[in-house]
């Protein structure tokens, strides 16, 4: 039996900078590894970290900046955006102050405005890019100073007691279950994953070593159903 391969976890960040002529900046980087060129700041999901956190640890590793999430704009997972392979990326808008100073992977790193990334860039951080200027079109950053989410928006084991929790459902693969999480939290509802061979409340699992249970608030089941019914995870072998 051939082992079964999923998709790898990723973010990226669109860190916007406010210029002293008062325009908006957004920060790349040049990569200093394969595949070269320029691109938005990002990287792996590490095991045992929450989207949040692998942004903004990412954030900090390449440009030396601090960043304050404001939201969760689009997960992207096209299996050919990545030439080394299929990975999905939740892409995050951030903002923060000062000049980044490139570190970690990046060669180099600058802040353009809308206007100067007029040239290629790698991954498909090109598409993500037309997407948030279209996006912000229609929501000016000023929209944004209400609009900050938590570096860790997942519900917290000391928060909440596990008889309020309910079991949304279970998947195999780790990355479908922070794909599902991603979907979840866009639309308000935050979950836990939970492994199923310990009892701690914990994202545990790593691809191919059990299941990982998806759970909710009581409160949110029903609705968390509804967003599932609509959810159609990728397949495979058609």
């Amino acid at each position: 039996m051939s082992e079964r391969k999923h998709p790898v976890p990723a973010v990226d960040l669109i860190i916007e900078i406010r210029l002293p002529d008062g325009r908006t900046g957004i920060v790349l980087i040049e990569r200093k590894n394969p595949p070269p060129g320029w691109a938005l700041p990002g990287g792996f999901v590490d095991y045992g970290e929450t989207l949040e956190q692998a942004a903004i640890r990412e954030a900090r590793e390449e440009t030396s900046l601090n960043v304050e999430l404001v939201r969760q704009f689009h997960t992207y997972s096209d299996p050919g955006r990545d030439p080394r392979g299929h990975t999905i990326s939740t892409v995050f808008i951030a903002r923060a102050e000062g000049m980044p100073e490139a570190a970690d992977d990046a060669r180099k790193t600058a802040v353009f405005t809308r206007e100067e990334i007029n040239f290629p860039l790698a991954f498909d951080h090109r598409q993500i890019l037309d997407d948030y200027f279209a996006w912000r079109e229609k929501h000016p950053a000023e929209q944004d100073q209400y609009e900050s989410i938590s570096p860790e928006p997942s519900l917290q084991t000391d928060q909440v007691q596990e008889d309020t929790l309910a079991e949304l459902t279970r998947v195999w693969s780790l990355a479908e279950a922070e794909v599902i999480k991603s979907l979840l939290g866009t639309n308000g509802i935050y979950c836990l994953l939970k492994g199923q061979i310990v009892h701690s409340i914990y994202p545990f699992t790593m691809d191919g070593l059990g299941e990982t249970i998806i759970m909710v608030l009581q409160k949110d089941l029903e609705k968390a159903r509804q967003l599932l019914e609509e959810y159609s995870p990728p397949r495979t072998g058609d």
